[in-house]
């Protein structure tokens, strides 16, 4: 196929998409997981086997070995492409158009531009290729004195560039479209397309993104090369690499700090294949293929496959309950979903678009086994990975079968999920997840317009101080929503009540000691004692939970009477019921803490959940509050857990008890990451 553009200064021979295949399968088996060493938690070394065509045979899983290490059988065969079928992609497009043709349509440019990858890649109607370009630079900034020349409008609507980051995600459509269909574009269609790469350069270089932004940093980079490169811009490209190559001595020791994103490990996935398909310089595509082994293997690590979704706690979560998110759409291809999901739907012009994949397969990339499927055979596996500098910055996960539990010791973001955990065995149960929140939003559906525009569920963000070993953990969670030192301190007004909750599934049995407990509504909720010992049980797996401490806030002062506690069912539409702690039922003027001890068990029948209630009911766990120090303690099932904490100063005294911070993720104790990424730690 005849890639030649005319009108670039790219020459290089790489752009013959037919080649790339057989250099990803060399690339890739230079990048392996390295056999790991013996032990009782650690898959044995793969059988040589003759390497079959592309991928080699050497990247299939490695058998189990030791306790604990049984296999985990796929949910669904590996997906090779996103398939459509073009008729009905036709018409998908036909009903985009109808809305995009339309005077005065609101639409985003994520949507104008995609609408263009797709139609082009299906060679459909060239005119309104065009026509979707003419529409975009419409929206593109060209006022060389705005502070944000060369960005886009998000939506056509607004006055200005908002959201700054609409130039990486522009500017990521543009460079598929370049890579993919020039060659299909008319002529005043590419020379307007190059003028809207051109802008978009300059649009990023007025947009300062921080490396801790894994998802726009990673997009970035794809940007700056794919730009840089179809112009013949060699210094725009250099920066590109640049950054990946910065991102990774970052990331070596640091860690992700989108960690565990549900959604932003799909965008990231999105970049670095891309760079690996379609950028040049063969070191570039390297780089980019390690970061996506790193990425992979971080995943696998903290894989429910009982409910086929990243388990544990996260950063920048959009699902409250069932952690869904964008990175399906990789989990799907590689065959760890029972059922197809949506393709996605954030930025598309609206309509169904399930047939519409040229932007999904140009950023297609299948994960190596060997990636991914030694640490998935791990069960059960306890997984610790860094997510930033600061030793509280650590997220630590223990993976069952039926059963998981996994904290962050801080909050990156107003959408993180600090304590997940994961029970049963179906992806239609949601999970358990302790948060605390301001406006009466227990289930993450009330979405409020930020200085972005967008809309989003928003919580609150405390101080939060957590040990973790294994099935168990002690957690801390603190916060004066109106203080000085809040993070993301909310506006006037905005904050209605002040309230922690649990969310506990419906498919949950709920007991308290050695009786089922039943929720009441919100108007008359079930009061829960003080301390009492809770359970929740969905087949062979329960977890525990006892709140060791709750105050109210009073009138601006901390430590207010104790808050009360309700198991409350909203309804079969909620889809899971709570248990809400109350601090404040308005706008609060002081501070609350709570402290949570949780664990969790599987395999267990009726004469062991019992025995599992009596040993949690019967341990010995309490708190200590002395002015703003708060220490608490539990007798751990392999040693005790501590938390000391001054919540005013938001000053963590003392951890003990939890598992060991990694140089930057072990599983089961073994430290995989720097297998991965230690080479940039010694980089300049």
């Amino acid at each position: 196929m005849n890639t030649t553009d005319k009108n670039t200064t790219d020459k290089n021979p790489r752009r013959a998409l037919g080649a790339w295949p057989l250099l990803l399968a060399s690339l890739f088996a230079s990048l392996l997981l390295p056999a790991p060493a013996a032990g009782a938690d650690a898959p044995a070394a793969p059988a040589p086997a003759a390497p079959a065509a592309g991928i080699g045979a050497s990247d299939a899983p490695a058998a189990p070995g030791g306790a604990g290490g049984a296999a985990v059988t796929p949910a669904a065969p590996a997906q090779p492409l996103w398939q459509g079928d073009p008729g009905k992609a036709a018409a998908e497009l036909e009903a985009q158009w109808q809305t995009l043709s339309r005077p005065g349509a609101r639409v985003g440019i994520r949507g104008v531009l995609r609408f263009a990858v797709e139609a082009a890649a299906l060679g459909w109607h060239p005119a309104r290729v065009e026509h979707a370009l003419e529409f975009a630079r419409g929206m593109q900034d060209l006022d060389p004195a705005s502070p944000t020349h060369g960005n886009f409008r998000w939506y056509s609507d607004q006055p200005r560039p908002v959201d700054l980051n609409a130039a990486e995600f522009a500017a990521q459509l543009l460079g598929v479209l370049h890579v993919q269909s020039r060659a299909r574009l008319a002529p005043a269609a590419r020379a307007r397309l190059r003028e809207l790469m051109a802008a978009a350069i300059e649009g990023m270089a007025r947009h300062q993104v921080k490396l801790p932004y894994t998802n726009i940093w990673l997009k970035k980079c794809w940007c700056l090369i794919a730009l840089g490169e179809a112009l013949g811009r060699p210094a725009v490209a250099d920066d590109g690499y640049a950054r990946l190559a910065e991102w990774l001595r970052f990331t070596a020791a640091n860690g992700i700090c989108e960690f565990n994103a549900v959604t932003y490990y799909g965008t990231d996935l999105d970049s670095l294949n891309l760079i690996a398909k379609h950028a040049a310089r063969p070191e570039g595509r390297a780089n980019a293929l390690k970061a996506a082994r790193y990425l992979w293997t971080a995943a696998a690590a903290d894989w429910f496959a009982a409910g086929d979704r990243l388990g544990g706690a996260n950063a920048r979560s959009y699902d409250y309950l069932f952690g869904h998110g964008y990175f399906e759409c990789f989990t799907w291809t590689a065959g760890w979903l029972r059922a197809r999901p949506d393709i996605e739907n954030a930025g598309w012009i609206g309509s169904d678009h399930d047939n519409l994949a040229a932007f999904r397969n140009a950023a297609h990339l299948p994960a190596p086994p060997g990636w991914t499927e030694p640490v998935r055979a791990q069960i059960p596996r306890t997984v610790v990975q860094r997510w930033g500098a600061t030793p509280a910055r650590t997220a630590t996960h223990w993976v069952g079968r039926h059963a998981g539990l996994g904290t962050s010791g801080e909050a990156y973001s107003r959408e993180d999920r600090a304590l997940v955990i994961d029970l049963g065995g179906s992806p239609a149960i949601p999970q358990l997840t302790l948060f605390m929140d301001g406006r009466g939003d227990p289930f993450g559906t009330k979405k409020v317009k930020g200085a972005d525009a967008h809309a989003k569920a928003l919580h609150l963000v405390p101080f939060i101080a957590s040990v973790q070993r294994g099935p168990e953990a002690l957690q801390l969670l603190s916060l004066a929503p109106l203080g000085p030192a809040a993070r993301f301190k909310p506006g006037p007004g905005e904050l209605s009540c002040f309230l922690t909750h649990l969310t506990i599934p419906r498919e949950a049995e709920v007991w308290a000691g050695d009786a089922r407990l039943r929720p009441g509504a919100p108007a008359k909720p079930a009061i829960v004692p003080p301390g009492a010992p809770l359970f929740a049980r969905i087949g062979d797996a329960a977890a525990a939970i006892r709140i060791l401490y709750a105050d109210a806030t009073a009138a601006g002062r901390s430590g207010g009477r104790p808050a009360e506690i309700q198991f409350i069912d909203d309804g079969r539409a909620a889809k899971a019921r709570r248990l809400t702690l109350v601090h404040d039922t308005a706008e609060p003027k002081g501070r609350a803490t709570v402290v949570a001890w949780l664990r969790v068990a599987e395999g267990l029948d009726d004469a062991s959940f019992a025995a599992f209630r009596r040993a949690f009911a019967g341990a010995a766990a309490g708190v200590e509050k002395k002015g703003a120090v708060i220490k608490a303690a539990a007798a751990g099932l392999a040693a005790p857990l501590r938390i000391e904490a001054d919540v005013e100063k938001q000053e963590r005294l003392l951890l003990e008890g939890g598992e060991p911070r990694p140089a930057l993720l072990t599983v089961n104790g073994r430290e995989i990451g720097l297998e991965i990424l230690g080479e940039f730690l010694a980089r300049p």
